[in-house]
C-alpha cells in the first residue's frame, strides 16, 4: 500500500507563489507573463540569495547554480507568445532539496 505524493502548495500573501511539486526534488508553475521578465527575475533572485550561477544559457532557458552546498536547475520554458513553464529542482549531496527548490521558485513567482 503506497501513497500517492499530494501536490505541495505555499501559500502567501499574493496568492498561490510555490507551484506545485511535480517530483521529490522539482516544483512547476505555469505562469502568464514573457520569457524575458522570468528569466530576468530567476536571475536576480538567485544573486539575492547569493547564489553562484555557473550556467547561463537563456537559448535554452536554463541556469545552473550553487545555493549554499544545494546544486540548483531553472528551466524556464515558452508555451505561449505570453505564458511560461518555470520548473526549479535542487539537490544537494546528490538527495532532493525541495525546501529549497519552494523557496527560490516562490521568490521568483512573487515577483512576476
Amino acid at each position: 500500500q503506497g501513497c500517492a505524493a499530494a501536490p505541495l502548495i505555499l501559500v502567501g500573501t499574493a496568492g498561490i507563489v510555490g507551484g506545485v511539486a511535480i517530483s521529490e526534488d522539482t516544483v512547476q508553475s505555469n505562469i502568464d507573463t514573457r520569457f524575458d521578465k522570468v528569466w530576468h527575475v530567476a536571475v536576480n533572485e538567485i544573486e539575492k540569495m547569493e547564489g553562484e550561477i555557473f550556467l547561463m544559457d537563456k537559448t535554452n532557458g536554463l541556469l545552473h547554480a550553487k545555493i549554499d552546498s544545494s546544486v540548483v536547475q531553472v528551466t524556464i520554458e515558452t508555451l505561449t507568445d505570453k505564458s511560461v513553464r518555470l520548473k526549479v529542482k535542487s539537490r544537494r549531496n546528490y538527495l532532493p532539496d525541495i525546501k529549497l527548490a519552494h523557496k527560490l521558485s516562490a521568490r521568483i513567482l512573487s515577483r512576476l
